[in-house]
Parts: structure tokens; sequence; C-alpha cells
């Protein structure tokens, strides 16, 4: 039984760890924003905007999350949409240094936000 409660104690407390999540919401967007790539014959610029999401000692002290649709209504003006929309978390190098050198007290990502904006 001293050889299993080690086990249980981690089975117990992982659900109560949290995890780097991201999550948004696109509703206050004025224009119509599409996962898929645009039509043929649609004139369309690409972009990609970059953010940083934080969890602070497991999420305990809080999480710094970028406001994604801040970030894509600032990108939409002027455009009359947005197709091929692709938000993901990325960790490089450098996120993997800041979490190992805190003891994971401090984990970062790369929030990655592509898309293609369709020009009038």
């Amino acid at each position: 039984m001293a050889r299993l409660t080690p086990f249980l104690l981690a089975g117990l407390l992982l659900p109560l760890t949290a995890c780097l999540n991201l999550e948004y919401d696109l509703s206050p967007i004025s224009v119509p924003i599409s996962a898929k790539p645009a039509d043929s014959g649609v004139v369309t610029e690409p972009f990609t905007l970059t953010a940083k999401n934080i969890l602070w000692a497991h999420g305990l002290f809080g999480q710094s999350s970028p406001d994604v649709a801040a970030l894509l209504r600032t990108e939409a003006q002027g455009s009359s949409g947005i197709v091929g929309f692709r938000v993901e978390q990325r960790s490089g190098f450098h996120e993997w240094l800041v979490a190992h050198l805190t003891l994971t007290l401090v984990r970062m990502r790369t929030v990655v936000i592509e898309g293609e904006r369709r020009i009038p």
C-alpha cells in the first residue's frame, strides 16, 4: 500500500493542475471569419500576429492571455472579411528555458494568429 500512495496522490492531483489553454470569443468582430481558404479570384493579403500566453504558478496566480478578438479586430479594419483563419500555440527554446529555469512556475507559449484579409 505504501508504494501505491505516491501514484494515487499523483493521480488525484493531476486533474487539479491547469493546462495552458487559450479561450477567445470572436463575436465582437463585425466582419465574417472563416477557416476555409479564399476562393479563386478573391484578392487577399496574408497576416501573422503573435502574442504571449503565460501561466503563473500552474494557474494558481492567474494567467496572462492575449485578447485574440482585439488583435483580430485591428487587423480586420478596412477588409471585407478574414479567410484561412488559424490560432495555435507554439513553444520554442526560450519558452522551454523559462519554464525550466523557474521550475515550471512560469509557463509561456507564443500564440500565433494567421489568416488572410479579403481586400474589398
